[in-house]
């Protein structure tokens, strides 16, 4: 297992900067996941790490031992695909005994890692079929059992699972995350589903255009976000952003609260508090989202029973203090301020 450290790191393909001064500190054991919008440049910075692509500035080091100038063989990790890449023609036994036999490994040691890999994906009845008579999750855990039968220092991951069904998906993140604890690997996991990260991830790096812009605990980045973007990105629904001047607030900051913390009130209170024309009810299991339009703008909202709302109608709703969330106008970050003493904002029709 490995400790990786991330220094300086850049990365160009001619003129264009896909990775611009990244640094990054991840612990042995650790389960980290690079989550971002298609093009941010996580999966560059996987590649990076795996030495399938070279970087012009910066350090990557394994326990403190520079790798940069290692081939990937050379630095003793393991990486999944996102399309499985298995050999058609060989049987899920030949597959996960490859990497084995290209180290010239013994018959005995190769056998018996086999098995060990069989064992802890629960694939031993599988063992002598071919790719093709597997399903999409089968597939999926026979690239992990490629992938973790040399022991490797580190498991990279990209995208393994954006191929699958939702279903699927939900029980094969259950199986990495469970295979993680057990082996005790180093882990980072690409991918650009935030419900994914917050799910698997003891830290997420979330990255926008090739920087990093916040890399924390799952909650801290849900609860605490750096900036507009990763408040905007974390959370489903999206977190509402409002001008702040249209609810009372100086011009130069932004007010965001999560759907979730919008509840319907019968007068304005303390706190946040909204008032505008409902457009739109949306059932969603055991709550219903409400879609408000305020100053020309919607504001989605959550309540769990809409009996007696009708679209058309004018509503108000409110979110607790400690829900609000300020954002600089200029440069997105989010702006420290104790919610208990602000004053309260209200917009009214």
């Amino acid at each position: 297992m490995a400790s990786i450290t991330i220094s300086g790191l850049n990365k160009r393909y001619g003129k264009t900067h896909v990775l611009k001064d990244l640094d990054l500190s991840i612990r042995d054991g650790e389960f980290i996941s690079f989550l971002g919008p298609s093009g941010c440049g996580k999966s560059t910075l996987l590649f990076c790490i795996a030495g399938l692509e070279t970087t012009q500035e910066g350090s990557i080091r394994f326990d403190g031992q520079e790798i940069s100038e290692l081939g990937p063989r050379e630095r003793n990790i393991a990486l999944v695909f996102q399309d499985y890449a298995l050999y058609p023609h060989m049987t899920v036994r030949e597959n996960i005994a490859f990497p084995l036999r290209q180290q010239k490994a013994d018959t005995a040691t190769i056998e018996r890692q086999v098995a060990w890999a069989a064992d802890v994906l629960g694939i031993e009845t599988l063992l002598d079929r071919q790719p093709a008579a597997l399903s999409g999750g089968q597939r999926q855990r026979v690239a992990v059992g490629r992938a973790i039968v040399r022991n490797p220092a580190a498991l990279l991951m990209d995208e393994p699972l954006s191929n699958l069904d939702a279903s699927l998906r939900v029980r094969m993140r259950t199986e990495i995350r469970r295979l993680q604890r057990e082996l005790g690997i180093t882990v980072i996991f690409v991918t650009h589903d935030q419900e994914e990260a917050m799910v698997l991830s003891d830290r997420i790096a979330v990255m926008r255009d090739g920087v990093l812009q916040q890399f924390a605990p799952p909650m801290e980045v849900y609860s605490r976000p750096a900036n507009q973007f990763v408040a905007g990105f974390i959370g489903s629904p999206q977190m509402n952003f409002l001008p702040a001047h249209i609810l009372g607030g100086p011009a130069d900051e932004i007010v965001g609260v999560r759907p979730h913390d919008l509840k319907p009130v019968r007068r304005p209170g303390g706190g946040l508090t909204m008032t505008g024309e409902l457009i739109l009810v949306e059932p969603a299991g055991p709550f219903q989202f409400l879609d408000i339009l305020i100053d020309g703008q919607v504001t989605r909202a959550t309540c769990s029973d809409a009996s007696g709302l009708t679209t058309g109608q004018t509503i108000s709703v409110a979110a607790e203090p400690d829900a609000i969330r300020y954002f600089s106008v200029t440069d997105g970050r989010r702006l420290e301020k104790n919610y208990t003493q602000n004053e309260s904002l209200i917009h009214a029709v």
